[in-house]
């Protein structure tokens, strides 16, 4: 990573679309950067507009529609490199940022080294080509292309906060037609540039960074433990529950 001692502003780009929250998720996601990020920062949402851009000059907001459905692709990979675009448009400049989904909920302190170093869910990953679930689809078909090019394949889709660099991602984008070809961009990203790293395994038990609420009827404990004991909360479709929300709505206050 090209990581400097002295940073002088990290831009955090989370793409944003409208219709896929389900609640509260980006406003407690922005609460969680400026209560516990311990940098010079600058949040860029990109995408739908939400009334949180109006809450702070930390908060720069850059309209982005949603790409069209492009068949037989998986249509939120698609729209995630016309984002990365043009967040780069929008700041030609900037040589690296965090990629951070609306669903990432900080509640302990951190900073720019517990994001920058790598991490990931699993050595291998198990997918189908004719899963119903499209980013299931998009996995079967990323790990193919890395089997394809020799190179690991990891799971990097750990949904933290992750550093990226613009030339080494423009140089995935552009090779493999990313704006009109849907993959996991994170798995095609780590495995390609990083491959003999040895990189950290999330283990929701044992490490300190994680818990993912992912089913409607989580283990509550694992949750309240979370908030002393855990860097990041973050829930899919499926775990985002009236309890968790109310749970975050009193952590932060708002």
């Amino acid at each position: 990573f090209v990581l400097f001692l002295f940073v002088m502003k990290v831009y955090i780009m989370i793409p944003f679309f409208a219709g896929g929250a389900q609640g509260r998720e980006i406003e407690y996601c922005v609460a969680g950067w400026r209560k516990h990020f311990k940098e010079n920062y600058q949040i860029v949402l990109v995408g739908d507009y939400h009334k949180v851009v109006d809450t702070g000059e930390d908060i720069t907001f850059v309209e982005c529609p949603r790409v069209d459905d492009i068949h037989g692709q998986y249509r939120p990979h698609i729209d995630f490199a016309s984002k990365f675009r043009a967040f780069h448009k929008a700041f030609p400049k900037v040589k690296e940022f965090v990629f951070c989904a609306d669903d990432v909920y900080a509640v302990n302190d951190f900073d720019l080294y517990d994001i920058a170093f790598l991490k990931y869910r699993s050595a291998s990953t198990k997918a189908s080509p004719v899963s119903h679930n499209g980013f299931h689809r998009d996995k079967f078909k990323t790990v193919e292309l890395l089997k394809k090019e020799k190179l690991p394949q990891r799971n990097y889709t750990t949904h933290l906060p992750q550093l990226i660099e613009w030339k080494k991602l423009e140089a995935l984008l552009d090779k493999y037609d990313m704006d009109h070809n849907s993959y996991v961009f994170e798995d095609l990203y780590f495995n390609t540039y990083y491959p003999k790293r040895v990189p950290f395994k999330l283990h929701i038990d044992y490490d300190n960074l994680k818990c993912g609420v992912y089913r409607p009827n989580p283990r509550i404990s694992y949750i309240e433990a979370a908030f002393k004991g855990k860097i990041w909360i973050q829930n899919s479709v499926e775990g985002w529950i009236p309890q968790l929300d109310k749970m975050l709505s009193d952590y932060y206050g708002i």
